[in-house]
């Protein structure tokens, strides 16, 4: 240390120990913070975390990329996900190829213009990709999509309209799932979307089930087959097991859930117009929910594959941050099936 008469140290040399110290000491908090968290997501989240695993890193999310969906391609065993940028630039894909390597795609609207949707939901078949946008979904070429190279844009082959803006989709087995999301103040759907079930509970949104159809211009059926009325704040679904339908609820810093129900379990509850015709009306609420799994907030689109469900989460984006410091960067997978 540097001295001065009378041996005591200059007090420029002062000050820089005194922020050193301060530094370390707020390092030292972070740390315990980060450290804090960490503990208090995993015992809040138990039953989550207990059987829940980390499978890889969700692509993007320290890139400004806001995840909303996940699709496993079965093709070429790669996974794709859809989002928005934190800075509204154009809304990009991602593809994680089976090695792990990782392109990232720019899609064109019909028009040419840049794709900048919510990216609310990514699905698709071994001929079309479905790309949610407002009003409806894009169509892609699935081939195109698996084969472009990173930086590449891909055209929309279509647009095609629904009656709402779908909020979540899903292709399993020969149906496309379809959704929209309420929130109240946030989100509205129509009054004639919130339902009463038979087990007396109000439900605030609908989910169309449309038959895949090759014959059909790009593979589904104009109009759904049927019409499930759902829960508020759905983010995603997927099936599980024998005849499961799984809901991921979520908003803000709330809890997630998971909520598994029993499809086979479900009557017809009346009728539902959906694209002018009265379709078959099914209800997902308590009588029919067999398991719920609370889970880290911000849960977002599902995917089954492989005998388990996979979950993105959007809270570890740049955008939100805070999941950084527990893990949420990463797609878990947990067995739903019962």
């Amino acid at each position: 240390m540097e001295q001065v008469k009378g041996g005591k140290p200059r007090r420029g040399a002062r000050v820089v120990r005194i922020v050193g110290i301060a530094l370390a000491v707020l390092a030292g908090l972070a740390l315990a913070a980060v450290v804090g968290l960490n503990i208090f997501v995993r015992v809040a989240f138990a039953p989550f975390y207990a059987e829940a695993e980390p499978v890889f890193d969700i692509p993007g999310v320290n890139a400004g990329f806001v995840c909303q969906d996940l699709d496993h391609v079965e093709e070429t065993d790669a996974w794709l996900f859809s989002g928005y940028m934190a800075d509204h630039s154009p809304s990009p894909l991602y593809r994680r190829e089976a090695d792990g390597s990782v392109a990232r795609l720019l899609v064109a609207n019909p028009d040419g213009s840049a794709y900048d949707g919510h990216g609310s939901a990514i699905t698709g078949t071994d001929r079309y990709a479905y790309l949610a946008c407002e009003g409806g979904y894009l169509v892609l070429d699935a081939q195109e999509v698996a084969a472009a190279g990173d930086g590449a844009t891909v055209q929309a082959l279509a647009k095609c309209d629904l009656d709402f803006s779908p909020a979540f989709m899903n292709i399993e087995g020969d149906t496309l799932f379809a959704g929209e999301f309420y929130h109240p103040g946030d989100y509205e759907t129509p009054a004639s979307h919130h339902i009463t079930t038979p087990g007396g509970t109000e439900n605030p949104a609908v989910m169309y089930a449309y038959a895949l159809d090759e014959n059909a211009p790009f593979g589904v059926a104009a109009a759904p087959e049927r019409v499930y009325s759902i829960p508020g704040m759905i983010q995603g679904v997927c099936t599980a097991g024998d005849g499961r339908i799984v809901l991921s609820q979520s908003f803000g810093l709330a809890p997630s859930h998971l909520c598994a129900y029993d499809g086979l379990r479900l009557e017809p509850a009346g009728t539902f117009t959906a694209d002018g015709e009265a379709v078959p009306l099914y209800c997902l609420d308590g009588a029919s929910l067999v398991e719920d799994v609370e889970a880290p907030p911000m849960a977002e689109g599902i995917e089954s594959h492989d005998g388990r469900v996979y979950v993105s989460d959007e809270s570890a984006s740049n955008k939100y941050i805070f999941g950084k410091l527990y893990g949420a960067g990463k797609v878990y997978a947990i067995d739903l099936e019962g």
